[in-house]
């Protein structure tokens, strides 16, 4: 018989979320390389065989995605950071378009995680991006080095001209 106490002890639960946090910590570090979710906080899901997504990446468009990508960053550092004095330690992974990621989080820090998944979405929109051609390109980037290296050099160029 499973001793139940046992399962649930605090050294045990204890371990369980620190591997949550790791995990968390290799999904921010997986997103900011630019494995992104759906930001939109819905339950809108990629489609990565859709052809039209997977059609060349304008110059616009690179821009526009770079764009987003470095506002989207500042606030993420920020979100983590007040999420993570409310909770005191490092923040679980937060995947803005899985409800579940959300709902682990409450109060100001879940209020905090939800701001950032609206801004998130906003700054894609505001930037002529669908959250779904975002997220295509985010995930095109992985597979392409070429798209990528266009990518690094035009945020690059963002940050430096920004200076």
């Amino acid at each position: 018989m499973i001793n139940f106490c046992r399962l649930f002890s605090r050294p045990r639960l204890s371990r369980m979320l620190s591997r949550a946090l790791v995990v968390g910590a290799l999904s921010t570090v997986g997103w900011l390389s630019g494995l992104a979710p759906d930001l939109s906080g819905r339950s809108i899901t990629l489609v990565f065989s859709s052809a039209a997504y997977g059609e060349d990446v304008s110059n616009d468009e690179l821009t526009n995605y770079a764009h987003s990508a470095l506002e989207i960053e500042k606030i993420r550092q920020q979100a983590h950071e007040g999420i993570k004095k409310i909770i005191g330690s490092e923040p679980p992974a937060i995947d803005c378009y899985k409800p579940e990621s959300l709902n682990a989080l409450t109060g100001d820090a879940r209020n905090i995680a939800m701001d950032y998944c609206k801004r998130s979405e906003e700054i894609v929109k505001s930037n002529h991006l669908t959250i779904a051609r975002f997220n295509a390109i985010t995930v095109n980037k992985q597979s392409d080095p070429n798209l990528k290296k266009r990518i690094d050099d035009q945020v690059m160029h963002l940050q430096t001209a920004s200076h």
